[in-house]
């Protein structure tokens, strides 16, 4: 049977969502063998700002460049950094190379954001990005058993970042080959101030981005510290924290699509979803700093709890968002995207400070404020029945 080009799009995103997910949570214990563990948050940081610098310019560099040879240059960026981070023993090119493959990271996820958005079907926009979201995730899923398979088998983080390597190459080639005559629309080149109007003018798209800001923020909180709680804190090994991982990941699976069909067949309310979601993910992140037991069910069963909020929030948020724009949008597309390396610049910087006046694990208590306040944002968003696009 031959794919559709959409199809060829969830194999390559699952592709290069795998390569990011392997490393995902061993990056900061990787890095710690470099530098303190209060100061890996920074290496993020540094990341983030220079990927919000090009997001920021992304309407321009696709103009120039195009969306195949953009992210056919970004993938070759990003195979050439985790060289480095396999080869290199230096602190210094290691630093370098971790900051270049975090920052290619977003920027190829805009792109495949826009061959996405040029081969699905307005009609059916909450089906495409649920397929997107659940094959995507699928990849988060799958990868905390095959990184503690690999870490406690080879007792290194090196063959974690040797399996990513392969799985970018691969995904350049099926990229290379499946879209050889992509032609891209118009780019609308739209100054920041501007930009900056069009939010304020229409609230709804601000809270949405807001909302997709909090939930980024959840998720670069939780990358960088949980590994860190569990393995350090709480004394759990590397299988047990794969098996955690792997069933914290399932909601992503488990309710991507069918989200996707309440809001596209059952016109259920995304307000609603969002609130229920919100309320999950915010009650389930205040609980961690009070479970003291090793016990691998009862963390996976928390975990789980979190990710379930964070599920709802993903997929209804993606659906609103893309309701409500266009492919061409590249303006708006990377404001949204820009909520990533934004959290990783804020979420840092604030746990960093809260090191001086808190204990490691009163970091989730924390963090369980800040989700919900997203719950002010979900009242201003349309309702389903009013869409712009």
């Amino acid at each position: 049977m031959r794919l559709t080009k959409l199809n060829r799009m969830y194999i390559l995103s699952f592709l290069f969502t795998l390569h990011i997910s392997l490393s995902a949570y061993v990056n900061s214990t990787f890095l710690t063998k470099f530098i303190s563990e209060k100061y890996v948050g920074l290496l993020y940081t540094v990341a983030s700002i220079i990927t919000i610098v090009l997001l920021s310019q992304s309407s321009s560099i696709l103009k120039y460049f195009g969306n195949r040879k953009l992210i056919l240059w970004l993938l070759s960026i990003n195979f050439v950094a985790i060289f480095f981070l396999i080869k290199s023993s230096s602190s210094n090119l290691i630093a370098i190379s971790f900051i270049s493959m975090i920052t290619t990271n977003t920027l190829v996820a805009l792109c495949l954001d826009i061959f996405i958005e040029h081969f699905g079907s307005s009609a059916s926009i909450g089906k495409t990005r649920g397929i997107y979201l659940t094959v995507t995730n699928f990849a988060w899923m799958l990868s905390p058993l095959i990184t503690t398979s690999l870490i406690t088998q080879n007792s290194g983080y090196i063959t974690v970042y040797i399996v990513a390597f392969v799985t970018v190459i691969i995904t350049t080639l099926g990229l290379f080959m499946s879209v050889k005559k992509f032609k891209d629309k118009t780019y609308k080149r739209t100054p920041f101030f501007e930009t900056y109007k069009y939010l304020k003018t229409n609230r709804h798209m601000l809270a949405i981005t807001i909302i997709n800001f909090i939930l980024q923020f959840f998720f670069a909180w939780m990358v960088v510290y949980t590994p860190i709680y569990l393995h350090q804190h709480i004394g759990l090994n590397w299988g047990q924290i794969g098996v955690i991982f792997t069933v914290m990941l399932a909601p992503f699976v488990l309710f991507g699509i069918p989200n996707g069909i309440l809001i596209d067949k059952y016109h259920v309310s995304k307000r609603s979803l969002l609130f229920i979601g919100f309320i999950i993910i915010g009650l389930s992140t205040l609980s961690i700093p009070f479970i003291h037991t090793k016990s691998v069910a009862i963390w996976a069963l928390v975990l789980f709890l979190t990710r379930t909020g964070a599920s709802l929030i993903e997929t209804t948020s993606e659906i609103y968002f893309f309701t409500h724009v266009k492919e061409e949008d590249a303006y708006l597309l990377g404001v949204f995207r820009d909520m990533v390396p934004v959290a990783y610049i804020v979420a840092p910087l604030i746990s960093t400070a809260l090191f001086i006046f808190l204990p490691f694990k009163y970091l989730f208590i924390a963090l369980g404020f800040i989700v919900l306040c997203g719950l002010y944002y979900v009242p201003q968003l349309k309702h389903n029945h009013e869409q712009t696009r």
